[in-house]
Parts: C-alpha cells; sequence; structure tokens
C-alpha cells in the first residue's frame, strides 16, 4: 500500500514537488523497497517508533516548501490533488491556512464505497457558516494541505495524543482565527482494510481517551459552536460508550443538551443508557 501511495504523488499532473516519506521504525526499512534515485524522494527512517503524530511533525519540519500536504502511507492521490489544492490556497491567499477535498472511501473489509468531507467550508479568520464549522469538524489528516509557515507557527500536531491529532489541531488553528476551505471533489482515496490501522475497534480506549481530552482542551471553543458540538459531541460520547466509560458518557451527554436542549439524538442516547443503568 505504501508503493500505491509513492506512485500516486509520482503521478501528480504538478511535477514541482518533494515527497518526505517518514519510516516510524518499521521492522523492514522501507527505503529499499521504494527503490528511487529521484532526487524528489527523500526517506528519513526512526530508529525507533514515535508515533504518528511525531512522524508527521518531523516531516514538515523537513519539508522545504511554501505548502505542506499529508498523504497516509495507505492512501492515495487523484493525479490532480496537488494542483486543485493549491489553486484553492493561493486563490485565497493568507485568508486560508489550511485546506482540504472530499475523501472517496473504498472499504475493502464490506466491498462498499462512500465518500466523506464533501459539505463545502470556508472559514475567514473568525467569519464562517456555522455549516462550515460543522464540515471542519470531520477533516482527516490525510489529503490536508497547510501553509508551511502556520502549521510550524502553531507546532504542528499535538504529540501526546495517539490519535484524533488532527481534530486537536483543527479546533486549535480554528480558535487561533486560522481560516479553511475545502474542495468538494473527491481527490483522495481513503482505504479501510484488514491490516493494522489506528482507527480500529482493537483501539477504543485510546480513541475515546484521545477525543475526551480533546474535547477538555477545546470545550469552550466547541460549545460556541452548538451545530458543530452537536455532531461531535455525540462522535465522542458514541467512542466512550463503546470503551465501556458510562459515567463520561453521560456527562458528555449533558454538556451537550446544556448547549443543544432539543438535540434529540442525545437525549435518545441519555435515556436508553438510564434504561441500560436500571
Amino acid at each position: 500500500m505504501l508503493l500505491a501511495a509513492v506512485a500516486s504523488v509520482y503521478a501528480q499532473t504538478l511535477g514541482d514537488w518533494e515527497l518526505i516519506v517518514v519510516d516510524d521504525g518499521s521492522a523492514e526499512p522501507v527505503e529499499q523497497a521504494l527503490g528511487s534515485h529521484d532526487q524528489r524522494l527523500i526517506v528519513h527512517r526512526n530508529p525507533s517508533p514515535i508515533g504518528a503524530a511525531a512522524s508527521r511533525n518531523l516531516g514538515a519540519r523537513l519539508a522545504k516548501s511554501e505548502f505542506i500536504a499529508f498523504l497516509d502511507d495507505d492512501d492515495t492521490l487523484e493525479p490532480d490533488y496537488a494542483s486543485r489544492l493549491l489553486k484553492l490556497m493561493v486563490e485565497y491567499g493568507e485568508a486560508v491556512g489550511f485546506a482540504w477535498p472530499a475523501l472517496r472511501v473504498i472499504d475493502n473489509v464490506k466491498n462498499e464505497e462512500s465518500v466523506a468531507q464533501s459539505d463545502p467550508c470556508l472559514i475567514s479568520g473568525t467569519t464562517g457558516t456555522e455549516a462550515s464549522y460543522v464540515a471542519s469538524a470531520y477533516t482527516r489528516t490525510t489529503g490536508m494541505m497547510f501553509r508551511t509557515a502556520t502549521f510550524r507557527a502553531r507546532g504542528g500536531f499535538d504529540e501526546s495524543l495517539a490519535v484524533s491529532e488532527d481534530r486537536e489541531f483543527v479546533f486549535r488553528l480554528l480558535s487561533e482565527g486560522v481560516g479553511c476551505s475545502s474542495v468538494p471533489d473527491k481527490l483522495v482515496n481513503f482505504y479501510i482494510h484488514a491490516g493494522p490501522r489506528l482507527s480500529t475497534d482493537a483501539n477504543l480506549q485510546r480513541q475515546a481517551g484521545c477525543d475526551t481530552r480533546v474535547l477538555e482542551r477545546h470545550r469552550a471553543f466547541i460549545l460556541s459552536h452548538p451545530r458543530l458540538a452537536s455532531r461531535y459531541l455525540n462522535l465522542v460520547a458514541k467512542r466512550q460508550k463503546l470503551a465501556g466509560w458510562k459515567n463520561d458518557y453521560e456527562k458528555t451527554l449533558k454538556l451537550l443538551l446544556r448547549v443543544r436542549p432539543f438535540d434529540l439524538r442525545a437525549w435518545r442516547r441519555l435515556l436508553l443508557s438510564r434504561l441500560w443503568r436500571s
């Protein structure tokens, strides 16, 4: 899958790029498998694993370009990904510090295909529709593009988070007035597969723990946008329930109902939880 990801970068219609592959202490070094003498390809190997967020930050520090984009090793880019995202970033100038495209979600386990991140978004400074703030809450690192200066000035991803570091960074950027936008077309292929992935049921405890920390850190920002709060807090509550965190689950639902008192999904979940307890 890594070879397919790399090949999708070489297939870009835009030729002025550099590709930094961070090998996070894999059992077998990937450099020989890539086997390229193209000077645009740089491979950095961590002697031992340091985690996804830290590896991404390391790659961003090595980058020489004005813009940086992230691609997970099990996903691929459409050939016009780079040109389309760069066009958007140049069009909006400094008003937009980061952007993302829609994802084609290819589930090879269930043999299904769907679309994610297709809702339009445009936030300039602290000005944006509530629909835009909702759209920003579900972005994933893979396929995201940043102005390098913006990324570095904010310290990059939180390396203490095993998962949800992308969501935490988005909330942090938006709360500091960094604008964002999106391309509605499917320019990244996001694969769900049977192999190792961070976002699987085996990592439920880590997912619930990281999302709970993100909520605590950015509570004021999240609650200031009720529609965003509805989507994000329901997601956090779902993960807390799956992890068996009953008290935190009910606490999160009650917090949501303080800002969205008529949120039917939250009420239904809270009532079912109380029936379950009794």
